[in-house]
C-alpha cells in the first residue's frame, strides 16, 4: 500500500477521535473525503428521526389504551347500519360520501351544533363518544368547526350543553370531513384531552361502497366471519383494529409529508450548526499570537467536516434510543468536539 493511501486512511480514521488527525486531514487530505465526511455528518444525525417518523402510524396516538373505542365503535356503527341504514363510500377523488336510508344526508341537517351519532352512556346518562359530519373543505373551516366542537361542554350526569367550567364535561368525538377525518379523546367527566387528537385523510384509502360494513366486518385467524355482538369480546375488539388499520391508512399521506419535512428541518439546522461551529474556530484563531492566525474560513471548514463524523456516530447511536434528544445530542457533542480543539490545537501561543 502506498505511503500516501496510508496516511489518508489513517487520518480519515484518526478523526474519529484524534484532533491533530482532523487537522491534518483538513489540510493535506483530499477533498473527497472530506466532503464525503461532512454529508454523512449532516445526515447520519438525521436518520433516527426519519426512521421514527417512518414508524409511526396513525394509531400511534391511542398508545396502548382503547380508551373503551371497542365499546362505542361497534355500538355506534351497528346502530348507523342497522337501523338508519348509514353507509360510508370512498370515492375515486377519494372523498367520503355518507348516504343514509339510500340517499346522501344533509350536512345542513348535522352540524357543530347537532351530532351525526351519539354513544350515551346508561349509567351516568353522559355521551361517551360523539361522531360529527362535515362538508368544510377549507383548513381554516375545518379549525372553526373543530373549535366549536371540543368547545362544546356538557353537564355533568347529563348530555344539556352548558357554558360553565365547573361540573362540566366533554366527550370524545370523531369528525368525519369530506376530505379529512379527525378523533379527539377526552379524559371521562372531564373537559381535558387524555391523549393528543388526530387528523387523516382518505387519500390513499380503497375506493368503496361499503366503508361501514368493512367496519364491521370481523373474521377470526380462520377467516370465518365472527357474528355481530355488542357482547362478544372478539367482535368488539375486531371492530376496533379495523378501526386502527383505518386511522394508519389515513395518516399515510402526512406521514409522508411530516417524515421529510420534519428530516428537512432538522437536516437544515444540522448544516446551520456545522457553517457556525466552522466559523467559530475560524475567529478563535485570530490574533497575533495564535500560530494558526493563517488559518482561512475555508480550511476550518472543512476541520469541522471532519471533526462532526463522530458526534454524527454517537448521535446516529444514541438517537434510535433518544429520538427525542437528536438535536441535543448532536448539538452538544458537536460544541465539546469543536471547544475540546479550540482549547488544545487552536489555542493561541503563551507568552
Amino acid at each position: 500500500m502506498r505511503e500516501r493511501t496510508k496516511e489518508v486512511i489513517r487520518d480519515g480514521f484518526g478523526s474519529l477521535v484524534n484532533n491533530a488527525a482532523a487537522l491534518r486531514g483538513a489540510k493535506s487530505g483530499p477533498f473527497w473525503l472530506t466532503l464525503v465526511m461532512f454529508i454523512l455528518s449532516l445526515f447520519l444525525p438525521v436518520l433516527p428521526i426519519f426512521v421514527t417518523q417512518a414508524n409511526i402510524k396513525g394509531s400511534s396516538f391511542l398508545g396502548s389504551n382503547s380508551y373503551s373505542l371497542e365499546k362505542y365503535l361497534p355500538a355506534i356503527g351497528l346502530d348507523l347500519k342497522d337501523n338508519r341504514k348509514v353507509e360510508f363510500k370512498i370515492t375515486p377523488e377519494h372523498q367520503l360520501d355518507i348516504t343514509e336510508d339510500g340517499k346522501a344526508i344533509d350536512y345542513v341537517t348535522y352540524n357543530s351544533s347537532k351530532p351525526f351519532a351519539v354513544y350515551e352512556n346508561q349509567t351516568n346518562q353522559q355521551y361517551d363518544f360523539v361522531i360529527y359530519v362535515s362538508n368544510e373543505d377549507t383548513n381554516t373551516n375545518k379549525k372553526a368547526f373543530n373549535k366549536v366542537v371540543s368547545e362544546t361542554k356538557y353537564t355533568l350526569h347529563s348530555t344539556t350543553k352548558s357554558e360553565e367550567k365547573d361540573g362540566t364535561y366533554t366527550p370524545s368525538y370523531m369528525i368525519l370531513f369530506k376530505d379529512a377525518i379527525y378523533v379527539a379523546i377526552y379524559s371521562k367527566d372531564s373537559t381535558v384531552a387524555v391523549t393528543g387528537s388526530y387528523m387523516g385523510d382518505y387519500k390513499t384509502m380503497e375506493v368503496t361502497n361499503e366503508g361501514l360494513s368493512k367496519l364491521l366486518k370481523v373474521t377470526d385467524k380462520e377467516g370465518n366471519v365472527v357474528a355481530p355482538s355488542l357482547y362478544d369480546s372478539t367482535y368488539t375488539d375486531g371492530v376496533f383494529q379495523n378501526f386502527k388499520k383505518i386511522m394508519n391508512k389515513s395518516y399515510e399521506t402526512l406521514k409522508i409529508k411530516n417524515m421529510w419535512g420534519t428530516s428537512g428541518i432538522y437536516l437544515g439546522i444540522f448544516a446551520g450548526l456545522s457553517v457556525v461551529m466552522g466559523f467559530i474556530m475560524w475567529i478563535l484563531t485570530r490574533g497575533k499570537n495564535n500560530p494558526n492566525n493563517y488559518f482561512t474560513p475555508w480550511l476550518t471548514q472543512k476541520v469541522e467536516a471532519r471533526l462532526a463524523f463522530a458526534p454524527a456516530l454517537i448521535t446516529l447511536i444514541a438517537g434510535f434510543f433518544l429520538t427525542q434528544y437528536v438535536p441535543i445530542i448532536f448539538i452538544v457533542t458537536l460544541g465539546l468536539r469543536v471547544m475540546w480543539i479550540s482549547m488544545k490545537e487552536l489555542r493561541p501561543m503563551q507568552a
